[in-house]
């Protein structure tokens, strides 16, 4: 009668349907991605309290994100004066892209809508990037300036920096998390790789 019963058990065992491994949520390992960030620092500098001279300046500082096709979005201050007044710090905004030597880009001053455009303008401080007409607005609008604008850009200065963002990554199975992470007691502990209702260790 025994034999029966444990018979029974073993049939009734084999009955019950088994749960497949690959669908149990697991919990994912985390992993990093690196990012580098390219920025970009430059001037532009144009005559100040009259044309065509370099005495007194208005002095426009950028800095700028640069993606790996050259273009770059970014922000910028004008310091100056004229017989108009001062301009200390007064933001801009800016979008444009780096050429071979050169830079051609659109800025903006937030605070009145006044913006230029410069279109392959040679970044040696030196040479004499005119504004072409219909390339001078306020809000988007055309206007012809009483003469001729001019600018000299300076040579980018460019840094880079590496952020890295947290992600994660699918595991089989905590043994095969173990292995990649070459064993050890702090990877055993982990539970990347387990079900999400396993009872972990210490």
């Amino acid at each position: 009668m025994r034999k029966l019963i444990i018979a029974g058990m073993a049939v009734a065992m084999l009955a019950v349907p088994a749960v497949a491994s690959a669908d149990v949520p697991r919990c994912e390992s985390a992993v990093t991605t690196n990012t580098t960030v390219k920025t970009a620092t430059f001037t532009a500098t144009q005559p100040a309290n009259g044309y065509h001279q370099w005495d007194n300046l208005w002095t426009h500082n950028y800095t700028v994100i640069v993606q790996p096709d050259g273009s770059f979005v970014g922000t910028g201050v004008v310091n100056g004066h004229d017989a108009n007044g001062t301009m200390t710090d007064v933001p801009q905004t800016i979008t444009g892209s780096f050429g071979s030597g050169t830079v051609s880009f659109t800025a903006t001053r937030t605070s009145d809508g006044v913006g230029y455009k410069l279109v392959n303008a040679p970044t040696d401080g030196d040479t004499i990037t005119s504004v072409l007409d219909g390339d001078l607005t306020v809000n988007g609008v055309s206007v012809t300036p009483a003469d001729t604008l001019e600018f000299k850009v300076s040579s980018p200065v460019i840094t880079e920096t590496v952020t890295t963002t947290p992600g994660t990554e699918s595991v089989k199975n905590h043994g095969q998390y173990v292995k990649a992470l070459g064993g050890g007691k702090i990877p055993a502990q982990a539970c990347a790789g387990m079900p999400l209702n396993s009872t972990q260790g210490k």
